[in-house]
């Protein structure tokens, strides 16, 4: 069986958008429109939303396979890339789970929307930069995704608590990046911000549970010149993960009590106020 001019142009499995298989099939308007239909029915793409579509694998159901969270992401918008809780994600190696939320930050607004079970959030951030490129490989496609470096996922993280997991999630991606980070560039990213509080939460996370980071003594004085003296809110939740065995979790296993003394000792030096869980 001869398969359509579309595998000729697309791997299977990858993710298009109709400005792309207009270039690629040399074809326009409504013409177009009427190919991609066509071959819709057939099966051999599926459309994601209006504009943006995936060939199909021979021999797959469209519903057998999930598409990749992450190069629907990058393909949402002309300039689109990565950020917030999402990109820590990405830097943890971490494939996004049902209702997970995917934040794409772009300067081209879209609608916010969910599709096989993820959402999909519009971000807007006047700071375009911190940006690299990582190389995925799912289910035998490899894609590129532009996402903010890790450094710069973290600070954007504790600047906008809305984007922010809660505060045992964010340590944990942390640790399962296994990444150790340019200290330096992190309190670079957080001073351009000029937000006092935002020291005062990345003190707090240095201290209380990324020892292994080793901060030198400097990089906390730093950090004291420039937090808030007034109590800080840190509006996203603070309880431990009750069920988990990841040993990248924090530092030693704590009893409910021992977490309480841990809060009240950090807020007299850190000055952290959490969300208190409902």
């Amino acid at each position: 069986m001869k398969l359509p001019r579309i595998y000729e142009h697309f791997r299977q499995g990858q993710i298009f958008t109709i400005e792309e298989a207009r270039e690629k099939l040399k074809t326009t308007g409504n013409t177009l429109r009427k190919r991609l239909s066509e071959l819709s029915a057939r099966g051999y793409i599926f459309s994601i939303r209006q504009g943006l579509y995936r060939v199909t694998k021979i021999g797959e159901r469209p519903d057998s396979e999930k598409s990749s969270p992450f190069a629907i992401a990058g393909k949402l918008t002309p300039y689109s890339y990565v950020g917030f809780h999402s990109a820590m994600q990405l830097h943890a190696k971490e494939v996004p789970k049902e209702n997970d939320t995917i934040y794409v930050v772009s300067p081209t607004k879209f609608n916010s929307f969910k599709f096989e079970g993820i959402h999909y959030f519009w971000c807007q951030s006047p700071e375009p930069h911190g940006l690299e490129t990582f190389l995925l490989n799912e289910h035998g496609t490899e894609y590129a995704v532009l996402t903010t470096n890790f450094e710069k996922s973290l600070v954007d993280c504790l600047k906008r608590p809305t984007h922010c997991p809660p505060f045992y999630e964010l340590v944990r991606l942390c640790r399962k990046s296994g990444y150790l980070p340019d200290i330096e560039k992190i309190l670079k990213y957080a001073s351009d911000c000029n937000v006092q509080a935002l020291f005062n939460r990345l003190g707090f996370l240095f201290e209380k549970n990324l020892p292994y980071w080793q901060i030198q003594d400097g990089f906390f004085k730093y950090i004291e010149d420039r937090m808030s003296r007034k109590q800080t809110e840190w509006p996203i939740i603070y309880e431990h993960n009750k069920n988990t065995n990841d040993s990248y979790y924090l530092s030693k296993p704590k009893t409910s009590a021992s977490i309480d003394i841990s809060v009240m000792e950090s807020k007299n030096r850190w000055k952290v106020q959490f969300s208190q869980q409902n």
